[in-house]
C-alpha cells in the first residue's frame, strides 16, 4: 500500500449486534450537523475555483466578485448557515420570513455595492444571489419542525446496567452489626 492509502485509510468501527446504527457515529454529531463545509464550497464558487483530489486549486474562470465582496457575502450568509440554525426549531412561517429578509438584504447589498464588490455584470450578480439564497434556504429547511434535532434525539441509545443480588439473605457482617435491612 502506498503512503496515500495508509494515511487515508478509514478506521473500522465495531458495533454490538443490537446497538443503534447511530452508535457508530459516536461523537460525530458535531461533524454531521456542522454546515461550515457549505460555506467553504460557497466561497470556492464565488471565487470560481475548485480543488482536485490532491487539494490543488483549479481556476475555473473569473471570480464573481472581489475579496471585499466575498468577505461581505460570506459574513451575511454565515448568519444563516451555521450550526445554531441547523439544530434549531423553525416553523414554515419563520423560514419564509427569514428567507425573505435575507433575500431583500442581499439584493440591496449587491445592487448598492456592485462597484465596490467588483461585480462585472448582471449575470454574475444573479449567480451570487442564487448561490447564497439556495444554500441558506436548504440550511433553514434542515431546522424545519425540529428536523435534525428530532432525528438526533430519536437516534440516541440508553444503556442501563442493573445489579441484582441475593436480597433475602443477610451477610455475616449485617447479621452481627444489625445493619443491612430486614
Amino acid at each position: 500500500m502506498d503512503n496515500f492509502q495508509q494515511d487515508n485509510a478509514q478506521p473500522q468501527i465495531r458495533s454490538t449486534p443490537y446497538a443503534s446504527p447511530m452508535y457508530n457515529f459516536g461523537g460525530s454529531i458535531l461533524l454531521l450537523t456542522n454546515p461550515e463545509n457549505q460555506l467553504h464550497k460557497m466561497e470556492l464558487k464565488l471565487r470560481s475555483i475548485a480543488t482536485d483530489k490532491s487539494g490543488s486549486i483549479i481556476k475555473l474562470g473569473e471570480p464573481l466578485l472581489n475579496d471585499v465582496g466575498i468577505n461581505s457575502i460570506i459574513a451575511l450568509t454565515e448568519s444563516i448557515i451555521n450550526q445554531d440554525t441547523v439544530m434549531s426549531n423553525l416553523k414554515d412561517t419563520e423560514i419564509k420570513d427569514i428567507f425573505d429578509f435575507l433575500a431583500d438584504t442581499l439584493a440591496k447589498d449587491l445592487m448598492i455595492n456592485r462597484i465596490t464588490y467588483g461585480i462585472k455584470d448582471f449575470s454574475s450578480r444573479d449567480k451570487i444571489f442564487f448561490i447564497v439564497i439556495s444554500s441558506s434556504f436548504i440550511c433553514m429547511k434542515r431546522a424545519n419542525e425540529e428536523g435534525e434535532r428530532r432525528f438526533w434525539k430519536g437516534s440516541q441509545q440508553d444503556i442501563t446496567t442493573r445489579v441484582e443480588g441475593m436480597q433475602g439473605k443477610k451477610s455475616l457482617f449485617s447479621r452481627v452489626t444489625g445493619w443491612g435491612g430486614k
